[in-house]
């Protein structure tokens, strides 16, 4: 039989046992569950033995020895096929350069020093590290652009691998300032949140439908909220007018001590986004996070 087990297949095999289980590694390799075990199937039978783990009839994600030597072997591969295609655009006049981009409501949450590890290395490569609207974001990955991106939302963006880090609560931010701010308060049920209360817009646009949803709900009406898609406008709003705003909890990051504010959890129906690390298929940048703790992206852990 033909020994033939293509770069995607490998990255698919990779993705499977980075993922722990086949139906989240299918997901991040952007093929089906059956697709991903077939494939799998495919790799076992031509290796000869099975690497992975079975439990009855049911295989596991997990490794067996000879998984293990697989794995490794499919790592140092991609390495070197990543290495040489760098070489092979060498000759190009000038080199693409290599994004970080930081969804808007993150920027003030991003660690300093795990961004001087993700830029460690990079001398040979133009290297920029910006802010961007979750659109744009979108865009960019699914364009196979030269960057690495942090996003939030339920939505996975195409011809990439997403790496999860957690679940950020959407809560109700008062200033100190605001004829709402109330030091007793623990809660704030959804029927309370008032008229003029400003909504963070820069977040995945199914996650905000979710949040005027339950608001609509909670009050029977369809109050006419003022949406802000700007950080820097939210906190100057909410600064210089007092008003509350709804938003991700590490905001109050963004506000600083130039502003005092307290945020506070709704009472039900309580909204988590998920956020995570998007990187295009094949950036050279992967290889920076795949397998690694991503626990220290943030300064503080504001998300669960």
């Amino acid at each position: 039989m033909m020994k033939n087990i293509s770069i995607r297949k490998m990255w698919v095999f990779i993705c499977a046992v980075e993922a722990g289980n086949f139906t989240e590694g299918a997901r991040r390799a952007n093929i089906s569950q059956p697709a991903a075990v077939s494939i799998i199937g495919e790799i076992e039978d031509t290796v000869g033995e099975p690497l992975f783990e079975r439990s009855g009839k049911t295989r596991r994600a997990r490794l067996t020895p000879r998984g293990d030597e697989v794995y490794e072997t499919f790592v140092r591969t991609l390495a070197v096929y990543e290495r040489a295609l760098d070489t092979i655009c060498a000759g190009k006049q000038k080199r693409r350069a290599q994004k970080i981009l930081i969804q808007s409501p993150y920027v003030a949450s991003v660690s300093a020093l795990w961004l001087r590890k993700m830029t460690d290395r990079q001398a040979d490569t133009p290297l920029s590290i910006r802010s961007a609207g979750w659109r744009e974001i979108v865009s960019a990955i699914e364009s196979r652009d030269e960057c690495m991106a942090l996003i939030d939302g339920d939505v996975r963006p195409k011809n990439s691998e997403y790496i999860a880090i957690g679940n950020v609560e959407t809560v109700f931010v008062i200033p100190e300032t605001s004829s709402y701010f109330n030091a007793d308060l623990d809660e704030m049920p959804w029927e309370d949140v008032p008229a003029d209360t400003l909504v963070y817009s820069d977040i995945c646009p199914s996650a905000l439908e979710r949040t005027y949803r339950t608001l609509r709900r909670a009050q029977n009406c369809s109050n006419a909220f003022i949406e802000v898609n700007c950080a820097s406008i939210l906190k100057n709003f909410c600064q210089k007018t007092g008003l509350p705003a709804i938003g991700p909890r590490n905001l109050v990051d963004f506000f600083g001590d130039g502003l005092r504010v307290r945020s506070v959890p709704f009472a039900y129906s309580k909204p988590f986004v998920p956020v995570g690390l998007s990187v295009p298929h094949g950036n050279q940048m992967r290889t920076k996070v795949a397998g690694r703790n991503i626990e220290n992206v943030f300064e503080n852990h504001f998300y669960v």
